[in-house]
């Protein structure tokens, strides 16, 4: 066939991208081509190169004969040479390291035929990415002067309260803020951030990677949500990856690339030990390491330093947040600190507040501004500002 599907978006008057498949299987290509409303077919990856027209965006989904070893080197030499393409895998199974290769290969997304996720949607989004990356008018001022700080917030156990206080810190820090400030869901398995903000996704710190990717670093400052108290929020995948399906460099240059034009870029950071978290940790200006009031809690906190080396690598850099730090269980903070070698630089009561504005999707900061978990993580926002003025709001030399 040697025509593409345009695509348009509703109300507009010309299409904003075109949609091909190459799949040298005839049957396979057919199915595809149908369940994307009659796609431009192509047998090879020469058939399209004779069709594209320079600077127009589109999306090509490669069929599951191009998911193997050649396949993915090819797409890889044509991504690299037509930033106009954006590469969508439709394999007929969808392994970690089918995964890892296509993002590899510098694919935007990869979906299982007749799977759960549509492979229609995926093509919409990508479309919409490249569309925006070619015609966009006007992309996000960059800050003048240092970069904006980068704060992760990083705990070595679940179930601590982590992602709610990255959450109502970095609200607490927009409202405060005359920067933007910048929230990041790094959390590529299991993050919640979108949820407990009730902020759909419409794009995620993938799609910030592919952009990364292609130098397009104006792009990624363009694909955080903005959320109603004014934070930017960029959320983790809809569906869980592993964490290594992202290199390190790759998730630090995303945050770079927000740096340029926020105040603040915040991380929720996954509670494992790997070279990703490592990376994110080693290039923040400040750690929020977060405990709570348990021996379980300290256990992991104390081993997780020790294992990571923490104090060596993130040194003056870590404020110890200690959640329900007035809970009543035979627990003391003095004995906490020596265990730790940290001193309680914010301590968080605990307040029947919290599950409630979780289960309402609004920050307690928010929801309830005069609770004392309120004050308490507006405390740490202002800390963190100060941080930033008394350093000259630039990244201090690590």
């Amino acid at each position: 066939m040697e025509s593409f599907a345009t695509v348009a978006p509703p109300g507009a008057e010309t299409s904003s991208f075109d949609v091909a498949v190459i799949e040298p299987d005839y049957s396979l290509r057919t199915r595809l081509a149908v369940e994307l409303a009659d796609a431009g077919q192509f047998e090879t990856i020469e058939e399209l190169l004779q069709h594209l027209h320079p600077g127009r965006p589109v999306v090509v989904v490669f069929g599951p004969s191009f998911v193997s070893p050649m396949g993915f080197q090819h797409v890889h030499r044509l991504t690299g040479a037509h930033p106009e393409i954006g590469a969508v895998f439709a394999a007929s199974e969808l392994s970690t390291e089918v995964l890892q290769q296509a993002l590899r290969a510098g694919a935007r997304d990869a979906v299982v035929i007749g799977g759960e996720a549509s492979l229609h949607q995926s093509v919409d989004r990508v479309g919409e990415l490249l569309a925006g990356s070619v015609s966009r008018t006007q992309a996000p001022a960059t800050r003048t002067g240092e970069p904006g700080r980068l704060v992760v917030v990083f705990s070595t156990k679940g179930g601590v309260g982590k992602t709610c206080i990255a959450i109502n810190v970095a609200v607490a820090m927009a409202r405060r803020s005359t920067d933007p400030v910048v929230l990041v869901d790094g959390d590529l398995q299991f993050g919640d951030v979108s949820v407990m903000l009730g902020l759909p996704p419409q794009h995620t710190v993938l799609d910030a990677a592919a952009a990364a990717q292609y130098g397009d670093m104006e792009l990624v400052q363009t694909l955080a949500a903005r959320h109603d108290s004014g934070l930017l929020v960029l959320p983790a995948p809809i569906e869980p990856i592993p964490t290594d399906a992202m290199l390190p460099g790759e998730m630090v240059n995303i945050c770079s690339a927000l740096q340029s034009m926020a105040g603040h870029v915040v991380v929720d950071l996954p509670s494992v030990f790997n070279d990703y978290v490592l990376a994110l940790i080693e290039a923040a200006d400040e750690v929020l390491l977060v405990g709570s009031m348990d021996i379980p809690s300290i256990k992991n906190l104390k081993i997780g330093m020790q294992t990571l080396d923490l104090n060596a690598i993130a040194g003056s850099k870590l404020r110890l947040v200690l959640n329900h730090a007035n809970a009543k269980v035979k627990l003391d903070v003095k004995e906490i600190e020596r265990v730790l070698g940290l001193s309680a630089n914010f301590p968080v009561p605990d307040d029947l507040a919290v599950p409630m504005s979780v289960n309402a999707g609004v920050p307690v900061l928010l929801e309830d501004p005069k609770a004392p978990v309120s004050r308490a993580l507006d405390r740490i926002a202002e800390a963190l500002l100060g941080s930033a003025a008394r350093t000259g709001s630039g990244r201090r030399g690590k």
